[in-house]
């Protein structure tokens, strides 16, 4: 009895580990990829200057959110029908359980911001791009990549002058919740105005065959070529200028938002050379082409996850499928840390929140499967979104 059981529980446990069937294992390991290069934007050692592991780390900074954000959009296409997008009553019950989420998402957010860690918390802004999401659920992948091509393009330069024309015109830029809309949408630093063109990327190669080789290839291709383009571009035009550093401080000579009083529409605005930057969270269409291209091409690779490297990278893709309670788990490790946790001058400690992590996340997949803060939100969701048939009248008798 107990020989013939045992089996039965590895293949279990296995199956636990590896998401059963139907789990797109590298969306997970994607996912992963984007929660540890976000560990490493936050505590890990990393410079251009100093060259080595600390040159190849700073690629962490900006780029691990966008990827965050592209597989967000993955996933959303995915629980509304994959290639084929759901209809009637079950799309219904898919949004309601996706802004059953986003509602979830902004409890957590504001229980995580209450510890005071420096990490600028993107969870918040995550539940905004849920909810503007929702109405293009339904769109085919080539109307979902023109409107995140359209927002990539005019998003930046709203993103860039919006808050300073409301500062120009006497208006209140948010300072609480009451503005909460704004800064998601326009101030924040992880503005909807740019940010759903991420998400709506992210949809639209949701929709596609994530099993072709054909669809992997264009993807890796096309974001690589995306990438050299966005950044190939924004260095021939910034070099000549002097350079990110000296458009920075001519963009910032001019922003109310650096100064006691807001100035005047009178007054000179600041640079558009600025929109020509593609460094980390500039939020302009450079930054859009060449890290939204890195995060493509990413995911792509991460997409040729066979049957041997879904073993391998078993720890990477246990993160990605309960990223939020990793997420979470790492701002309470950094708030337990303090100040020391974010001026790091190796990246010892990176390594060690790395490694305790990819073991927990593992021996947490497992034994149980889904994350903590991922089981209680599935069960809300299913359960806000559940509906019980009518009672016929034979029934009721």
């Amino acid at each position: 009895m107990t020989a013939v059981a045992a089996p039965g529980l590895a293949r279990r446990h296995a199956d636990l580990l590896l998401g059963g069937p139907g789990r797109v294992t590298g969306v997970d390991v994607a996912r992963g990829l984007a929660v540890l290069g976000m560990f490493t934007a936050h505590v890990g050692f990393t410079s251009t200057d100093a060259g080595g592991v600390a040159a190849f780390l700073e690629i962490s900074h900006g780029r691990s959110s966008i990827l965050f954000a592209l597989v967000a959009g993955v996933s959303l296409a995915i629980v509304s029908g994959g290639r084929t997008p759901l209809t009637g009553l079950p799309m219904l019950q898919a949004r309601t359980r996706i802004l059953v989420r986003a509602v979830l998402l902004l409890a957590l957010v504001g229980l995580l911001d209450l510890l005071g860690t420096r990490v600028l918390l993107i969870l918040g802004f995550y539940a905004a791009y849920f909810v503007l999401a929702l109405p293009f659920l339904r769109w085919p992948p080539g109307r979902l990549a023109v409107l995140a091509g359209t927002i990539a393009l005019v998003g930046p330069v709203l993103a860039y002058y919006g808050p300073e024309a409301l500062a120009r015109a006497g208006l209140h830029l948010p300072d609480d919740g009451s503005g909460a809309f704004t800064d998601f949408l326009l101030s924040g630093h992880y503005p909807a105005i740019v940010w759903m063109a991420y998400v709506l990327a992210g949809v639209a190669i949701g929709r596609l065959d994530l099993t072709s080789t054909l669809v992997r290839l264009l993807l890796v291709t096309g974001g690589l070529l995306a990438t050299a383009i966005g950044y190939g571009v924004s260095s021939a035009v910034v070099g000549p200028l002097g350079g990110p550093q000296a458009v920075e401080d001519a963009a910032a000579a001019w922003s109310s938002g650096l100064r006691p009083e807001p100035l005047t529409w009178s007054d000179p605005w600041p640079t558009s050379a600025y929109l020509w930057l593609a460094g980390p969270h500039t939020d302009t269409l450079p930054e859009v082409v060449g890290s939204g291209g890195f995060a493509v091409a990413v995911l792509g690779l991460c997409l040729f996850v066979g049957r041997v490297g879904r073993w391998v990278l078993a720890p990477v893709a246990a993160v990605g499928a309960m990223a939020l309670s990793v997420y979470s788990a790492q701002i309470v490790v950094l708030w337990i840390w303090g100040d020391a946790a974010y001026e790091q001058t190796t990246n010892g400690p990176l390594l060690v929140l790395v490694l305790v992590t990819l073991a927990a996340a593992t021996a947490w997949r497992w034994a149980f499967g889904r994350g903590p803060l991922e089981r209680l939100f599935a069960s809300v969701a299913a359960r806000t979104s559940a509906v019980t048939p009518p009672a016929r009248p034979d029934d009721a008798s």
